[in-house]
């Protein structure tokens, strides 16, 4: 039975089922607002500004009354009708203060949850919102999108028609331009060949016409200057008389201005003096055909005339020329004929002293290998004569070479006379050798060369024989050296052979004297010779 007693404390079952109406109120309301259009929802308030609403409004202290009467009817229903302690009632109302209080918290709990529910839900409208938004804005750039590349392929149809078209009229044009080109090309030669024929006729033409034009045509320019003179004097004319009309008219109004005052006799004088002047002087420069500039010579007269006018006149001048080519080939066929018996008499002629040179050649090498036999035996002579010295031996030596260039003297000049000295057979001979050699330098350079190859050829063999043969001469000393050396008794020594103490070798610098002349060089050098 429910209590009488309004402190009674409600049971657990009357708070839960509280709860689960007031859950299940706050849960019809969500799904009424899930159910309801984004223009038909509100707009969620703050909890604390929506709690003093609720304290504020009417309807909010009804509801808050109605539940506080449904706790005082609920805490009163099964009131006790026995008397209580004041100590039990105490404890009682502080048991409701506490059931209370955690009944507010709970509800507060809920209310904030609900309203984080809202926000929650009030996010989720506003992202819907923005989510439809972005839905109409990209479905509206879809459609921008369609209409920009619907009129892109348009645009794009339309310029390659464009381009089609203008490529069909470059291949138009550029067939224009390379048919202009072929005539061109052909005017060109067409005109290349009557330059030609021009050049020909003008030099067929004979002298006279075209001095007697260029005088026809300085006639014509001086025409021209004496017309343009005329004309330029008669302006200078009439702007002198302008100009002196204008100076009179100036001193008029001048002696206007000073008024009717006395002059004097001198002044008069003066004036009248300077009147006659200007009278004197009152005529207009003349011009001379120097002061006129020549224009530019038309065109027309530019061009000297053609001297023919006939075809006769051609024919003529080639009868004319054919006579005197006639003349010319006859003249030609003498020339030619002379020239081969000038051809005949220097291949004579070449022949003789080309045989004439050999000979020579072969008597400049063999003085240059007798030559260079003597220089041999002479080093050899020499070194002799250095290694023991004495003036017998160098007076062998000299009447040697004194009898190997009269020799070599009597080869060059077998029908000379053998009185000469040897130092004037060497000059002879010398003399002989550079006269040669320029008769040699005036024959051909190729033939000389090759000549020059073989007896230089045949100076190496020769220079490789007399080595030869010396090398043999100096193995057969040391031959019979060896012998003679094999023959002598043997000396036998007794005891040690003597020590001496070593010296150590001193390296003795080579002192290089070097001299600008040498003879021998010289020598050799202006007789074309060279050792191997």
């Amino acid at each position: 039975m429910p209590s009488d007693n309004p402190f009674h404390v409600p049971v657990d079952e009357e708070v839960f089922a509280l709860r689960d109406e007031e859950a299940q109120r706050k849960r019809a309301e969500r799904e009424q607002a899930k159910q309801q259009h984004v223009w038909e929802k509100g707009v969620k308030k703050n909890p604390s500004a929506a709690m003093m609403a609720e304290l504020a409004g009417s309807d909010g202290s009804a509801a808050l009354q109605q539940s506080k009467l449904n706790l005082v009817a609920a805490a009163t229903r099964d009131r006790r009708k026995e008397k209580e302690h004041m100590g039990e009632f105490i404890a009682k109302k502080r048991e409701m203060f506490l059931v209370q209080m955690s009944l507010d918290t709970k509800r507060a709990e809920i209310r904030k949850l609900e309203e984080r529910a809202q926000q929650r839900e009030e996010a989720l409208r506003k992202s819907e919102q923005m989510l439809e938004e972005d839905a109409l804005r990209f479905d509206q750039f879809l459609k921008d999108n369609d209409q920009k590349a619907v009129q892109a392929i348009k645009r794009a149809e339309a310029e390659t028609k464009a381009k089609s078209e203008k490529v069909q009229e470059i291949k138009k044009l550029n067939m224009q331009i390379t048919q202009i080109k072929s005539e061109m090309s052909k005017f060109e030669e067409q005109l290349e060949d009557c330059r030609k024929y021009k050049a020909f006729l003008d030099k067929l033409t004979p002298t006279e016409y075209f001095e007697e034009q260029e005088r026809l045509r300085q006639q014509r320019r001086v025409l021209r200057k004496q017309a343009k003179l005329a004309i330029r004097q008669e302006e200078v004319n009439i702007q002198f008389e302008l100009d002196r009309a204008a100076r009179l008219a100036a001193e008029a109004a001048e002696a206007t201005k000073k008024g009717k005052k006395a002059r004097s006799r001198k002044e008069k004088e003066e004036e009248e003096a300077a009147r006659l002047a200007a009278e004197k002087a009152g005529t207009a420069p003349k011009l001379t055909l120097d002061d006129v500039s020549d224009d530019e010579e038309p065109e027309e007269e530019k061009e000297v005339p053609m001297y023919f006018k006939t075809p006769q006149q051609l024919l003529d001048i080639f009868t004319a020329l054919e006579e005197s080519n006639l003349f010319l080939i006859q003249n030609s066929q003498e020339t030619e004929a002379a020239l081969e018996e000038l051809r005949t008499k220097f291949a004579e002629t070449r022949t003789h002293m080309e045989a004439e040179s050999e000979s020579l050649k072969v008597q400049i090498d063999h003085l240059k290998s007798g030559i260079a036999v003597e220089r041999d035996h002479s080093a050899v002579l020499a070194e002799r004569a250095g290694r023991r010295g004495g003036v017998a031996e160098q007076e062998q030596t000299l009447e040697a070479l004194a009898l190997k260039v009269s020799e070599v003297y009597r080869a060059i000049f077998p029908e000379a006379d053998a009185s000469v000295s040897t130092l004037q057979m060497l000059t002879n001979i010398e003399a002989q050798l550079e006269e040669l050699l320029g008769e040699i330098e005036t024959m051909p350079q190729e033939e000389v060369e090759i000549a020059e190859r073989a007896k230089e050829k045949e100076r190496r063999t020769r220079a490789r024989e007399i080595k030869l043969e010396l090398a043999i001469k100096a193995q057969e000393e040391r031959i019979q050296r060896s012998i003679r050396r094999a023959q002598e008794p043997v000396k036998r020594r007794e005891g040690k052979p003597i020590m001496f103490r070593s010296v150590l070798q001193v390296r003795k610098k080579k002192v290089v004297v070097k001299s600008d002349y040498n003879e021998e060089d010289d020598v050799n050098f202006y007789l074309g010779m060279g050792d191997d």
